[in-house]
């Protein structure tokens, strides 16, 4: 009898964990949101906005840009922006600007990239808690022809009572 006691205490001492463990996981989706619903998201929505505003913005300059080429003969491309700036030697304001430019650009890059793995990575962590409450586990993969992992259907779901 002791031993079946023993084994039953390891499972309530298992089961334990998990509540903690679970109810850690909802103070964080509680969090989650309320973010949701507060002014950080409408900050980021507003952010977004001004930044589609700004992108637009910034295609009519490089359409003017492009434009200002073609009147000289060039081609509308870094190429022939090149090649201007070769006629322009004797302007080192022109050849700074134009540096400055560059790697401004060069930042915005680099930066949409860390921003994208925010993103990427912020799905890829919502991902991996849906599986694991709807019970789709890494051992509950199939891959496709085309060589995709792909989840099967557990019957053993944490959302089915």
């Amino acid at each position: 009898m002791d031993a079946n006691l023993e084994v039953q205490s390891a499972l309530i001492r298992i089961l334990n964990l998990e509540i903690e463990q679970a109810q850690r996981l909802l103070d964080l989706l509680e969090q989650e949101y309320q973010l949701l619903l507060t002014s950080p998201g409408k900050s980021l929505e507003a952010l977004l906005q001004e930044k589609r505003r700004q992108l637009k913005s910034v295609e009519e300059s490089v359409a003017q840009h492009h434009r200002f080429l073609h009147q000289q003969g060039l081609s509308p491309d870094r190429t022939g922006t090149l090649a201007f700036m070769e006629t322009a030697t004797d302007n080192p304001q022109l050849l700074e600007t134009w540096k400055r430019f560059e790697s401004l650009l060069q930042t915005c890059q680099k930066q949409n990239q860390i921003n994208g793995g925010a993103v990427t990575l912020n799905q890829r962590q919502t991902k991996q808690m849906l599986e694991i409450l709807l019970g789709i586990g890494s051992g509950n993969k199939t891959y496709s022809r085309s060589g995709e992992s792909r989840s099967v259907n557990s019957p053993n779901s944490l959302g089915k009572a």
